[in-house]
């Protein structure tokens, strides 16, 4: 006899709603390096933060689309946000390459593996689908923790 589909429990809902509030948090980080990056490989950068928002952006939808399946109530306005990411703040007082690459490594370091423990947690609480996407966003944030790590020009 096939089993019937029960909703996950509260937890997973939480889980992502707080990986969700980060992402969008990081992602309007992404958009204060991108308007304000300036230096050497300036026009690189600059398109380059705006690529990592269009990619965090995508990952937020999803998550919020996720959330929204799973029965969940979605919050992902800017107050929210802001009350809820685990992030630090993003200052908003540089505008060297070097230092928005520092900034942002560290943040994007943070969500990494924030995901990585969630993918833990989300699978002993058996929501496969809910893995599947934790487990592609970190594969993701994996590339972008190494591309942005590129970035930093050898002492």
């Amino acid at each position: 006899m096939p089993k019937r589909f029960s909703p996950p429990n509260d937890d997973i809902c939480i889980i992502l709603q707080d990986r969700l509030y980060d992402l969008l948090a990081l992602a309007s980080h992404a958009k204060q390096a991108h308007w304000t990056v300036t230096g050497r490989n300036f026009l690189t950068l600059h398109e380059f933060f705006d690529s990592i928002f269009t990619t965090l952006t995508g990952f937020a939808d999803e998550l919020a689309e996720r959330i929204a399946a799973l029965g969940g109530h979605v919050k992902g306005t800017i107050k929210f946000v802001a009350k809820g990411s685990q992030l630090p703040e993003y200052p908003v007082d540089i505008t060297k390459a070097e230092q928005h690459i520092e900034a942002f490594s560290k943040a994007l370091f943070q969500l990494k593996m924030l995901l990585r423990g969630n993918v833990r947690t989300v699978a002993e609480l058996e929501d496969d689908g809910s893995v599947d996407l934790l487990t592609s966003m970190s594969r993701k944030i994996d590339e972008l923790c190494w591309m942005v790590g590129a970035q930093i020009e050898p002492r």
